[in-house]
């Protein structure tokens, strides 16, 4: 049964839910330059909203719930906290790496993948505001085993590896950000379900955007432009969620995506990208591409693949994979394809096209696309 509090309010007796309680308890913390937002954070109860005001922060930092090896600047572990940095006219909240510190802002009670089934190890309602976090380790914002969050309107700025860094997430939303100058993925969902990817720009990433291992994600209205990849939706092999499906790819502007890749280690899967990327999927089923404009790419425009073939895994290994990796069921539909796969980067094993599939798969269309070059000459309409 629901407990319920009693309060008495001039003489009556009013009977309140524990979650009316806990919101008529909420409070406002401030932040100011010179002080710690790690301990407004740590002060904070569920439901608080801590105000940060315009200054560049570095925090003396702790270690990652994700990895206690690792130096977070923040870390928040609890429930229905706000972070909210405060903007006035240029003025903004900075939060940098002190030295040494691999992750900006991190949101996780734990590492384990366990968290997937275990409710006890995650995080409910973190919203994440107005930061701009810049020059970390490894990543800007990482967010593990997390629901019903957001991040909106900051920005991931020369973070080593990723910017935004969601995983195992669900319920969520990243919008009005922008991620720069990550050697790994400007924005990132991965291993997560039923998130909205929307009014971002991605630039001087590897990889803009991505899809990982993912179900149900929507990534809409964003700009991915400088990138060696714009925006990349596949399964990778050997993680804790084995599939990617259901994904939606729609009314994104994906535009001269040719950085030289600059992937931080050699082996990566990110290394083998090809410069001059657009839209790719690579082990993704039922995904749908469409209203997007996509142009300026040089290797190509929107790529159907096999996940071994694009990430080049030999066929006596790719056998083993604990993926499925072929696309399959795909509907690449509406999209303005032009000016795409004038100059492939030698690593793309298909030659330049606004419109590419390496011929695997099953079930995947093409439909209502404006576009001037395709490989294979004919492509399966839907």
């Amino acid at each position: 049964m629901r407990q319920v509090a009693l309060i008495v309010v001039a003489g009556l007796v009013v009977i309140a839910s524990p979650t009316l309680a806990r919101a008529q308890a909420a409070r406002t913390l401030f932040v100011r330059p010179g002080e710690s937002i790690q301990a407004a954070v740590d002060s904070a109860a569920p439901g608080d909203r801590i105000v940060v005001l315009p200054g560049t922060y570095t925090e003396a930092g702790r270690p990652c719930p994700t990895d206690p090896a690792d130096v977070c600047a923040v870390v928040i572990t609890k429930d229905g906290i706000t972070l909210q940095g405060r903007r006035e006219g240029a003025r903004q909240v900075v939060i940098r790496n002190a030295g040494g510190q691999a992750v900006g802002v991190e949101v996780a009670r734990t590492g384990d993948a366990s968290c997937l089934s275990d409710s006890s190890k995650r995080i409910s309602g973190s919203t994440l505001s107005g930061l701009t976090v810049t020059g970390f380790d490894e990543d800007g914002v990482l967010l593990f085993c997390v629901d019903d969050w957001r991040i909106t309107r900051s920005a991931a700025r020369d973070d080593f590896e990723y910017g935004f860094f969601p995983s195992h997430v669900s319920a969520g939303r990243i919008d009005h950000s922008t991620a720069t100058d990550a050697n790994d993925t400007g924005i990132y969902v991965g291993q997560s379900h039923d998130v909205l990817i929307d009014h971002n720009t991605a630039s001087s990433n590897v990889s803009g955007f991505e899809i990982e291992n993912s179900v149900r994600v929507r990534a809409t209205h964003n700009l991915a432009t400088g990138n060696t990849a714009g925006i990349l939706s596949f399964t990778l092999p050997f993680l804790d969620v084995t599939l990617n499906s259901a994904n939606v790819i729609d009314h994104n502007g994906v535009i001269a995506n040719n950085k030289p890749n600059t992937c931080p280690e050699p082996g990566d899967d990110v290394c083998f990208v090809p410069s001059g990327s657009g839209i790719a999927l690579a082990a993704a089923d039922h995904n749908v591409v469409k209203h997007n404009l996509v142009t300026g790419n040089r290797s190509f425009g929107i790529l159907v693949a096999n996940a071994c073939n694009a990430l080049q895994i030999p066929a006596d290994v790719c056998g083993s994979l604990d993926i499925e990796p072929n696309s399959d069921g795909n509907r690449i539909v509406f999209n303005r394809v032009l000016g795409n796969g004038a100059s492939p980067d030698p690593i793309d094993p298909l030659p330049g096209a606004d419109l590419a599939w390496d011929l695997t798969g099953s079930d995947n269309c093409w439909s209502h696309n404006v576009f001037a070059t395709a490989f294979p000459d004919q492509l399966p309409a839907c």
